[in-house]
């Protein structure tokens, strides 16, 4: 599979709001978009520094009790922090045929609508040495 670049990296956090005070004037990052993903329970948010090249994605559950829901698990058992690398794919449907059949776990065997209008699948956490990896395919 071939990469293009890293596209971002995923932040759960309790408070997206007061995540993106810290990250905008702490470390003078530049909010570049922001989004409900209802679909999926989450409110996302992505800072860029002042090159834009790599993302950081910040993930809060819209419902923080509600167990089914990745995010809200995650922040429950794990707390805030790391979530997943996500990398840029030309052919999202490519790549996961040719991971699956290099014997990676896949989280999604088709790709599905992710923030951004972009089409997005997951890569087992086992399958890459502990790190939940994002493919992203970009809206075009």
């Amino acid at each position: 599979m071939e990469t293009q670049n890293i596209d971002h990296i995923g932040v759960v956090v309790e408070n997206i709001d007061k995540a993106i005070k810290f990250y905008t004037t702490m470390l003078g990052m530049k909010l570049v978009h922001r989004e409900d993903l209802l679909d999926r329970g989450i409110k996302v948010a992505f800072l860029t520094g002042t090159h834009g090249e790599t993302a950081v994605e910040l993930l809060e559950p819209i419902n923080h009790e509600d167990m089914n829901n990745t995010v809200a698990k995650f922040l429950k058992t794990k707390g805030p922090g790391l979530h997943h690398l996500a990398v840029k794919v030309e052919n999202i449907e490519k790549s996961l045929k040719e991971l699956e059949s290099n014997g990676l776990q896949l989280v999604d065997k088709v790709p599905r609508p992710g923030a951004r209008g972009h089409l997005v699948a997951f890569i087992h956490p086992k399958s890459v040495m502990g790190v939940l990896l994002e493919l992203v395919q970009p809206h075009e």
